[in-house]
């Protein structure tokens, strides 16, 4: 922005120069020295956008992938290649937007298993509560999502054969 002044005052001229910047989080960063340093954390990257533009790119190079060949504990955020006989236990205290990947890498019986009060849900059909989701195809996939207002696991990706109970 440019500005034109045409009188003789007494202090800073216009534009006056930011000395505190609000972030997402509430707080402020305060530059030093008049430099303000903006760094990316994990999952980020910065980068200059226009000359006065500070770009933050997301990184997303997706989830961790494990194999499991036993009954485990499933972690949000992450995929699964089921190789044997195993039961998936999904997460007791699931957040809104929990996102987990089941990839069935074998003839065996994979078995999805809600936790107390939670169901899953494949296209138009529910689990019972605390129920599972069942498969011995092998290139199943199922990608679950957790939605908190209706406790329920919600299937946005799946293929494959799907029994629920």
């Amino acid at each position: 922005m440019s500005q034109i002044f045409k009188a003789v005052t007494a202090g800073n001229l216009p534009p006056v120069v930011p000395t505190s910047f609000l972030l997402d989080d509430g707080n402020s960063a305060v530059p030093v020295a008049n430099v303000l340093e903006v760094l990316g954390g994990n999952g980020t990257f910065t980068s200059l956008g226009v000359s006065n533009q500070i770009k933050i790119n997301v990184v997303n190079d997706g989830f961790p992938w494990t194999d499991e060949s036993v009954t485990f504990n499933a972690v949000a955020q992450n995929g699964y290649f089921c190789t044997g006989v195993l039961t998936v236990n999904l997460p007791a205290s699931p957040t809104q937007g929990n996102t987990i990947i089941i990839y069935v890498d074998s003839a065996s019986v994979v078995t999805v298993q809600a936790n107390v009060g939670q169901t899953i849900q494949i296209g138009s059909g529910q689990s019972s509560v605390a129920g599972t989701a069942s498969s011995t195809a092998e290139g199943s996939t199922l990608t679950l999502v957790f939605r908190t207002s209706d406790s329920e696991w919600h299937s946005i990706s799946d293929l494959g054969s799907w029994t629920l109970a």
